[in-house]
């Protein structure tokens, strides 16, 4: 449960600006926070803390160092060399670490609109997919067939065995040493049900709506560009021909590889506004006061029933005729012998794990430690690593 504190008012955010300023010549975060958030944002100043204390920064609100620990994190930078969904089909494919950069970048410009923490909504939204496997979605799917006797494999589980525990930044503790809203809110993506007490933090539920608008919108940039689908095939969905007619009233006929960005463009735009609309119309009728009531409120950050079901189809058809194309389905195969063998590898020889991850052994068990090991790697260290263990 968070913390009862009291949210800093306007009244409050003048008289912050009569203090003096910090050492450095501007103001420090609490300041910054005071002026610019609106009252449902989550300041920095309630913060539930760290599971080991730290000394605080003038300059770096907590949410920021949480940020830059993600960014900087090992684990982050091996988003670059994981495929989101087309690994094996072209060398043109979007990587989980531009996906999370386009994430953020979605998810700050909404953010701002309602003076959310955007501290907080870039530390959320980096961190969102650093647990994925190596080899997209065929993957992650194959970890959890392995691990299907000690509760599977989540990305979003496994994100949090990174930051809390394989992560390394200080001899003072394991992991990150995340605040507590960034690990509760990164809990939030691990049920899916809705069974959750309480709603996530605003900020969180912006970043979940960021995530969502992207990876539809960029699925559909990377299926056409590396020629699984056509365009033609795209442009009878509804929610495709509304952003088609879009881009027609604004620049004419659009033909090529330019119509294929600007739909792009649009079916983000699209979402983006709706998003931004419907959020709008909910804070107008009842605006929360508080982190804490948004958090006891049904969520906040929905799209319009209308858009929802072209979503929907548009999610089916990318499911049909991408995710279940032959290319795709012939990489999964290729990927569960791979990933099978190794997994089955590391169980029979725990010699092959590095230290790191033995040094868990007795609190994980070798079933979970050989699928965590496996989840660690990148595409091409997986590929290395199975020619190297089984000549392959």
């Amino acid at each position: 449960m968070i913390q009862k504190t009291s949210t800093p008012s306007l009244t409050a955010a003048a008289s912050i600006q009569e203090e003096p300023l910090s050492i450095i010549g501007g103001p420090n975060y609490q300041q910054r926070e005071a002026i610019l958030l609106a009252p449902y944002a989550m300041f920095s100043a309630n913060t539930r803390g760290r599971n080991v204390i730290e000394a605080d920064q003038p300059y770096r609100s907590p949410f920021q160092r949480d940020r830059d620990r993600v960014v900087h994190s090992s684990a982050y930078r091996r988003l670059s060399d994981k495929t989101q969904v087309f690994s094996g089909v072209s060398d043109y494919h979007r990587t989980r670490l531009t996906h999370t950069i386009e994430v953020a970048s979605v998810a700050r410009t909404m953010g701002r609109v309602f003076r959310l923490n955007e501290d907080l909504v870039e530390a959320l939204a980096h961190l969102h997919d650093i647990g994925h496997p190596p080899y997209g979605h065929s993957g992650e799917d194959v970890l959890a067939e392995c691990m299907s006797a000690v509760g599977g494999f989540s990305h979003n589980q496994f994100g949090l065995v990174l930051v809390d525990q394989l992560e390394t930044r200080s001899p003072a503790y394991d992991g990150l040493n995340l605040t507590q809203e960034v690990l509760d809110s990164q809990r939030t993506r691990i049920d899916k049900t809705g069974a959750a007490p309480q709603s996530p933090l605003f900020e969180a539920q912006i970043v979940e709506a960021a995530d969502s608008v992207t990876y539809d919108a960029h699925d559909v940039d990377d299926a056409v560009k590396v020629g699984l689908v056509r365009i033609e095939q795209v442009l009878e969905l509804p929610l495709v021909r509304r952003c088609h007619q879009q881009a027609c009233e604004r620049y004419g006929r659009v033909e090529g590889s330019v119509l294929r960005k600007m739909i792009v463009h649009e079916l983000i735009d699209l979402q983006v506004r709706n998003v931004i609309e419907n959020i709008g119309a909910a804070l107008a009728e009842n605006p929360p006061q508080s982190a804490e009531e948004v958090q006891s409120r049904p969520p906040l950050v929905t799209m319009s029933a209308e858009l929802l079901a072209e979503k929907r189809e548009l999610e089916r058809f990318l499911y049909h005729e991408v995710y279940r194309h032959p290319a795709i389905v012939r990489f999964r195969e290729q990927v569960q012998h791979q990933l099978t063998t190794m997994y089955r590898g590391y169980l029979q020889h725990p010699e092959w794990l590095p230290a790191k991850i033995a040094g868990r052994l007795d609190q994980w068990g070798h079933e979970r430690a050989a699928g965590y090991y496996l989840a660690t790697m990148t595409d091409t260290y997986c590929t290395n690593e199975f020619k190297k263990r089984f000549g392959a």
